[in-house]
């Protein structure tokens, strides 16, 4: 059976939690007890690369988590996906090189020595990102602009339609991008609330209420602590830069999911709670639309 290498890129965390749940409820599951070496070439290499090779002691904190290290991997035989938290969508230059990694490992056609992966390792590249307000095109485009600039002999209009798949110099690469019910813009969050407020109407309903009555958009702006002559006061902001963001709907799920798993994140409540289960999955038509797109990568 051949090897498939899928790499998921993802905008953050909730979208690796959501994308998760969605590949386990299609029999992949979770392979973290898995050491470097036991995954296939050509990530076991260079996942050991990047931890071996990466000077740590010149990079803060939050670079170090942003290596190029999976946050989640799920295996289905000899299918194997790596999920990136990529910490947001402008976070061009790290995908660009993920892509550049995986195509310095495409074995060429009449290379007979190489430590490349076996020929018949398929390697993939599938993009996940919002389309926000920007629409689908725009973040079509905006993909393809991105894969060209590491693959200079993508045809031009590659990608004009969301759930596209094409191989382009042995690698295969997808787009998917999350809209809600215009099927045009939207985040993640128009999917996956629709899906967790089914059967749960009243406590949506009543954790939407709590979030109206109790938002205060003042109370985005931190309090500052300020030490002088030995003095420590306390003042809030008024810096635009300084202010939190608000997402209703980012909220709406982590209160409700706060009913099953306290103190818990929202990717938590997204991946473990009983909200989404596997008969929403299987019948919600978005989720069912992403199934059909990942089957396009698997075994």
């Amino acid at each position: 059976m051949a090897t498939q290498i899928i790499i998921a890129l993802c905008e953050g965390p909730h979208d690796v939690a959501f994308l998760t749940r969605i590949f386990k409820c299609i029999g992949f599951v979770s392979n973290e007890n898995k050491k470097l070496n036991e995954f296939p070439n050509p990530m076991s290499k260079l996942m050991s690369q990047e931890v071996t090779q990466t000077q740590v002691e010149e990079l803060n904190l939050t670079e170090i988590r942003r290596n190029f290290l999976p946050s989640n991997t799920i295996q289905k035989e000899e299918d194997y996906v790596f999920m990136f938290s990529m910490h947001g969508d402008g976070k061009k230059e790290p995908r660009k090189k993920i892509l550049k990694n995986l195509r310095l490992n495409v074995r060429e056609e009449g290379e007979i020595k190489t430590d490349r992966p076996d020929p018949n390792t398929q390697l993939s590249v599938i993009y996940f990102f919002d389309a926000d307000n920007k629409g689908v095109a725009s973040r079509l485009s905006e993909i393809s602009t991105e894969i060209k600039d590491v693959l200079p002999t993508m045809p031009t209009n590659t990608f004009s339609t969301n759930g596209d798949v094409s191989t382009i110099e042995g690698i295969k690469i997808g787009c998917y991008i999350f809209t809600g019910a215009d099927n045009n813009t939207g985040t993640l969050e128009d999917i996956l609330i629709p899906i967790m407020y089914e059967q749960n109407e009243k406590i949506f309903d009543d954790a939407g209420k709590y979030l109206k009555d109790h938002y205060d958009d003042s109370r985005l702006f931190p309090l500052k602590l300020r030490n002088e002559d030995d003095v420590t006061t306390e003042i809030r902001s008024t810096k635009a830069k300084d202010k939190f963001d608000y997402d209703e709907k980012k909220s709406l799920i982590g209160v409700v999911g706060q009913l099953q798993k306290s103190g818990k994140a929202n990717t938590v409540c997204i991946s473990d709670t009983d909200y989404l289960n596997l008969n929403k999955i299987q019948v919600a038509p978005k989720c069912k639309e992403i199934i059909e797109f990942i089957n396009k990568f698997t075994s």
